[in-house]
């Protein structure tokens, strides 16, 4: 008879460093710290990805947040359970559960899967979206270059990030972009950038002359749901919420926001709308609305985009969606793990042949 063995469960942080210094219009991104919970039993291995770099309440708590990690770890070890109900309460950050929660799922299929599919089967791939950077677009050469350059990798859909200082340079890039690629579609992303209803819209109705855009997230700050849902409503470009959902974490309040503010999309993170099961919360409402909604990454190293996209794939089949999605931000580290993630023809796939080299993270 096989013996049963205990759980083990302990922590590793790393630093990941970005190839390049990079901007949206209120921050900018030169390193990563990232936790990992890391679970073993049975010779199974188990890995989930805490990262607070998105995660507002957890970036300004890093102390608290590390704490409270560490409580987690004795906690499983106490109580040796792997079934994540028993630790909600043991849980204020939404980036921590979501870690817990992929650790469980990877330790029960055995990491690197979580979800068994035809996607990690390798036979099916999710459509994702590319993303430039502010930065890029400082030199307007640069910027064309580099958008033709992904439409040439088999993007379709790219989705750039946007200020008002920046505009004039965007437009005229786009404007090019259009006369050459009339098939292509742009995303932008103003995480909050516009002071006002007046300002975004009068930035709306430009990006809407150009006839390329298919949505604008967060056109100004989160909280102002009353603004927010007058600029959905006088906006000739469909209005997606990113932010907006941040900390929104009660049923109640998620469809309040929805009815309130009656977007075009939501973007939905994992590691900061409450992990796999928040996040499907939010799924379930927007579609009781005619909500159109995507999964984006948070800037998680490939451990957390393997866990986003292995569920979104689950998610796409089980919700009708046709994506694309927002993983291909994995590509920004330095020293990010090598792993069984592709990006092919504006697609991720995943190569059940590849190993994974996370040999460091395992060494206690």
């Amino acid at each position: 008879m096989k013996k049963h063995r205990e759980i083990n469960c302990f922590l590793k942080k790393r630093t990941f460093f970005f190839r390049n210094t990079i901007f949206n219009s209120n921050r900018k991104f030169k390193k990563n710290i990232i936790w990992f919970i890391i679970l073993t039993q049975n010779n199974n291995i188990g890995i989930g990805e805490c990262n607070p770099i998105l995660d507002q309440s957890a970036l300004n708590n890093l102390k608290k947040f590390e704490i409270e990690l560490r409580n987690l770890s004795n906690k499983i070890l106490s109580l040796k359970k792997i079934e994540i109900y028993y630790y909600y309460k043991y849980i204020s950050f939404s980036s921590i559960l979501f870690g817990l929660e992929q650790a469980f799922l990877s330790l029960k299929t055995r990491f690197p899967v979580l979800y068994h599919s035809e996607f990690t089967y390798g036979k099916e791939g999710i459509p994702i979206n590319s993303l430039m950077w502010l930065n890029y677009f400082n030199n307007v050469k640069h910027a064309i270059k580099e958008m033709e350059n992904l439409i040439i990798k088999g993007f379709l859909l790219i989705k750039i990030k946007i200020n008002s200082e920046l505009f004039n340079n965007q437009y005229f890039v786009l404007k090019e972009i259009k006369k050459k690629y009339p098939f292509i579609k742009i995303r932008v992303d103003a995480n909050g950038c516009f002071n006002n209803i007046q300002e975004a819209l009068y930035y709306l109705n430009k990006f809407y002359d150009l006839d390329i855009i298919d949505s604008m997230e967060q056109p100004i700050l989160s909280g102002n749901w009353k603004s927010m849902s007058e600029i959905c409503k006088k906006s000739k470009i469909p209005i997606a919420l990113d932010e907006e959902l941040e900390n929104v974490n009660i049923l109640k309040e998620k469809k309040r926001l929805l009815d309130v503010i009656q977007p075009k999309y939501i973007i939905l993170k994992p590691s900061i709308n409450g992990g796999f099961y928040g996040t499907e919360e939010w799924i379930l409402e927007a579609n009781k609305r005619k909500i159109k909604w995507y999964i984006s990454s948070s800037l998680e190293s490939n451990i957390g985009i393997n866990a986003i996209a292995q569920w979104t794939f689950i998610m796409q089949k089980k919700y009708n969606n046709q994506g694309p999605h927002g993983f291909n931000t994995g590509i920004l580290y330095l020293n990010n793990w090598i792993s069984s993630l592709e990006i092919k023809k504006g697609f991720i796939w995943y190569n059940p042949f590849t190993k994974w080299k996370i040999k460091i993270l395992l060494n206690k």
